[in-house]
């Protein structure tokens, strides 16, 4: 039992802090991931002043060809601070004709950000788990264009990848604690189980005789009188026999007064007590109590506790006026 509670124990705990271990690790992911967008906003936010994009409008005059050139100019002189060609690419459109006319990106192709843009609103929309990001501007001059600044996501994968192994490392370490941490407190707690369920246990079998009934819980057989007269003797004789190599405490008293007139060490050892040859020993003093059965009664099984120990006894009638009494530990019986 105390095994089977251990590694439940066990188990349960390590599986509390597996499951904690990941709902963290994937409430950081995500917070990087909107860290990632945030500081992406800021980033092109932080260059495309009022300024800078008044100066962008200003220069898109002429051809839409001119125009992106001249707005080119002016964003790679800030590709330092938006980090064009290290992970990061932009591209120039025709808002009116929805072309690419332009920009460190070719092959570009056409977001829900641009689309934005070139209905003259700022396309900023990044979704949560997407792989790229863009913002898109538009350019309000005499020519109609839109700047989209691109984000491949690299920079992003590498700070996870990163974060991810600091993470899978500080799992197992925290596995591994777990581990030592919830065996030893599984074992104290196991162990505490243990004696409380055996406490219950002792004090229900405590409990479960009624005070001053001892009847009520005995197995009793009636015979008659005359059956009982016509018991052998021979019954009692070999009980006389055999008494002093019983593994079971034995003792006889008399029906009458209760005297015990024989007693094995046995029943000396559990019982608590000793004959004495001068003075006698009394049913009362060995079973204090316990109501002694009388001469209606021919058996009479059942419980009771004696110095702290639950001992299960049988009272039969050896019909010369006398009862025997056999006693053994119910630890014992139940091991049997």
């Amino acid at each position: 039992m105390r095994k089977t509670l251990k590694r439940k124990l066990t188990g349960s705990m390590l599986l509390t802090v597996a499951a904690a271990l990941v709902i963290v690790s994937v409430c950081l992911l995500l917070g990087v991931v909107r860290y990632s967008a945030a500081q992406f906003s800021h980033e092109i936010a932080e260059v495309f002043t009022t300024d800078v994009l008044t100066e962008m409008n200003a220069a898109a005059t002429g051809s839409a060809e001119s125009a992106a050139a001249a707005v080119g100019q002016a964003i790679d002189a800030n590709a330092g601070v938006l980090r064009i060609g290290a992970g990061r690419e932009y591209s120039v459109w025709d808002a009116e004709t929805g072309d690419w006319i332009g920009g460190s990106q070719e092959n570009a192709a056409v977001t829900d950000n641009i689309v934005a843009a070139m209905n003259g609103e700022v396309g900023q929309s990044i979704p949560l788990l997407a792989s790229r990001m863009d913002i898109a501007i538009p350019i309000n001059g005499d020519v109609m264009l839109v700047v989209d600044i691109m984000d491949d996501g690299s920079s992003m994968r590498t700070l996870l990848w990163n974060i991810l192994l600091l993470l899978l490392a500080a799992c197992v370490l925290s596995l591994v604690a777990c581990l030592v941490l919830s065996h030893t407190l599984a074992g104290a707690f196991a162990a505490s189980a243990v004696e409380t369920a055996r406490g219950i246990r002792e004090h229900a079998n405590d409990s479960s005789r009624p005070a001053g009934d001892w009847e009520a819980m005995a197995l009793a057989l009636y015979q008659s009188g005359s059956s009982k007269r016509r018991r052998k003797a021979e019954t009692v004789d070999m009980l006389d026999a055999v008494m002093p190599y019983l593994r079971e405490g034995y003792l006889r008293f008399t029906a009458e007064d209760g005297i015990i007139t024989e007693i094995n060490t046995v029943a000396e050892h559990l019982l608590g007590v000793t004959m004495d040859t001068k003075n006698g020993l009394a049913f009362a003093d060995a079973f204090p109590g316990v109501p002694m059965p009388d001469e209606t009664q021919s058996m009479v099984h059942g419980q009771f506790t004696r110095a702290g120990r639950r001992l299960d006894v049988v009272f039969t009638a050896l019909g010369d006026g006398t009862f025997a009494a056999v006693l053994r530990p119910v630890d014992r019986e139940r091991a049997l």
